[in-house]
């Protein structure tokens, strides 16, 4: 027997490539983490946007009477917020209009022989925003925007 025995083990080749194939995937697996980790950060600025923006809301609705106008302002933690509260006919005389009703007397109607309780009504737009820096060149934006009844006011 002259031959040469092979020596049981790995190469130097063959490491190298095991480590290599390894080192991609504790990357990946890293990356997976720190993209989850940015989205979660992402999410909870976006959640407290939410917060201040329905809070916000809930302070208009809790106005005894609601004026035209708008507002805006900055929180400490670099928020900032704006409302804006508007008369929004469009809501309500044009669905009138489209019912037959708009062009007819109060006495003319055949189910009221006096104004009808939607006469005695004004429909406001209530619109609140809060923003927040993403970056250095862009912004984010949360808004809620609703509808409210409230007492017609005689001009």
């Amino acid at each position: 027997m002259s031959g040469r025995t092979r020596a049981a083990g790995f190469t130097l080749l063959e490491v190298a490539i095991a480590l290599a194939i390894a080192g991609v995937g504790v990357v990946t697996v890293l990356e997976l983490f720190s993209a989850g980790l940015r989205m979660e950060g992402a999410a909870g600025t976006r959640a407290h946007a939410v917060v201040y923006a329905r809070g916000l809301l809930d302070e208009t609705f809790a106005l005894p009477e609601l004026k035209p106008g708008n507002g805006r302002g900055t929180y400490d933690d670099g928020y900032r917020w704006e409302w804006s509260i508007r008369e929004a006919p469009e809501y309500t005389e044009g669905d009138r209009k489209e019912a037959g009703l708009g062009n007819l007397k109060a006495k003319d109607r055949d189910f009221k022989t006096h104004d009808s309780p939607a006469d005695e009504l004004t429909l406001y737009e209530v619109e609140v925003s809060v923003s927040w820096p993403e970056s250095a060149s862009r912004e984010g934006v949360y808004t809620i925007r609703t509808l409210r009844v409230a007492p017609r006011k005689d001009s």
